[in-house]
C-alpha cells in the first residue's frame, strides 16, 4: 500500500469515518508496519480549537505529524479553501 488518503467535505464526514475501513485494507498491505500505533497516532494528529465567534478551527499537532513520518506515514493539511463569493 503506497498511500491512504482521508479528506472531509461535509459536516457529516469525519476522518473517523474513513480510518476503520481505510485502516482494514492498509493492514492486510504486509507491510509490517505497526498498524496499531499509527491508528493511535492518526487519531492525535487533528484536534478541534473553538473560537470566540462559535466556530470550530481544526489544528494539526506537528509533534504526532513527526511520529507518523517516523513510520513512513505523511500527513498534509490543506488549507480551507475560501468561501465563494
Amino acid at each position: 500500500m503506497d498511500a491512504l488518503y482521508f479528506r472531509v467535505s461535509s459536516d457529516r464526514q469525519t476522518t473517523e469515518n474513513q480510518f476503520d475501513d481505510l485502516l482494514h485494507v492498509a493492514e492486510r498491505d504486509g507491510s509490517g508496519r505497526d498498524w496499531p500505533r499509527i491508528r493511535d497516532l492518526l487519531a492525535q494528529c487533528v484536534y478541534e480549537e473553538p473560537t470566540a465567534s462559535g466556530r470550530t478551527v481544526y489544528r494539526v499537532r506537528p509533534e504526532v505529524v513527526a511520529q507518523l513520518a517516523e513510520h513512513c506515514v505523511h500527513f498534509c493539511h490543506l488549507p480551507r479553501a475560501r468561501a465563494r463569493p
